[in-house]
């Protein structure tokens, strides 16, 4: 199982040393699809934008190959940072796209009230909601911190996205995302590319932010205006 920190170092070998005559040819497309499971979409950050909600959650439904067998996104020292930026239980916390779950339960060990939000959510727990980050199924300022960890990258507009999540978090936002070039053809589903901590915070119209690079990854808070 491919670790994180293994995928940043060879995703970084390729999009440094691979010529871009090679790396955007259409023949590099069928390596992707390799990785990405052969129903997937290896063009999808050229369909997403035009997609109802329904065809983006069975684009991800359709993912397969070794993307799906891949280790946890976020690194061991990824979810530490988060931790240690959450502030003192008990809060009120939403994790959006929880993946394995596995940040959820040492949040809710921790003392934390948890939702989580997701495109396929799990049936067995009343607190996990079908939703998206551009569409958030909660009331306005009912969380104190959302959390969400290679997920920002992913949504399809990111003025909505940014809008939403300073509409529900009372608090602050953490968002972990990649540090990423973009190419026409990419191991992933991504949507957005992020080069730097300010780039990505560039994307928040209000509050303060700060942020450090953390296996590779971006990792950002964003303090929320409460009276917004």
């Amino acid at each position: 199982m491919l670790s994180r920190r293994a995928a940043n170092l060879i995703r970084g070998l390729l999009d440094t040393w691979l010529p871009a005559a090679i790396r955007e040819a259409r023949p590099f497309a069928w390596v992707v699809s390799l990785w990405l499971g052969r129903n997937a979409l290896v063009d999808f950050k050229y369909r997403a934008f035009r997609m109802s909600p329904q065809e983006f959650a069975a684009a991800y439904g359709a993912l397969g190959g070794h993307y799906t067998d891949r280790a946890s996104d976020t690194t061991p020292a990824q979810a530490d940072w988060v931790f240690a930026n959450i502030g003192p239980a008990p809060l009120t916390l939403l994790e959006i796209g929880p993946g394995n779950g596995a940040m959820t339960a040492r949040l809710r060990t921790a003392g934390h009230d948890v939702w989580a939000i997701d495109l396929h959510p799990s049936q067995a727990d009343r607190q996990y909601l079908q939703g998206t980050v551009d569409s958030i199924p909660l009331p306005a300022k009912s969380v104190d911190v959302i959390v969400l960890a290679h997920v920002i990258e992913h949504v399809p507009s990111l003025t909505k996205a940014f809008l939403e999540l300073e509409r529900v978090a009372r608090r602050r936002v953490l968002i972990v995302t990649p540090k990423q070039r973009f190419f026409r053809w990419t191991f992933d589903y991504h949507l957005h590319f992020f080069y730097s901590v300010d780039h990505l915070a560039s994307h928040t119209h209000r509050g303060k932010t700060s942020g450090v690079e953390v296996d590779g990854d971006l990792c950002l808070i964003w303090e929320v205006n409460e009276s917004a």
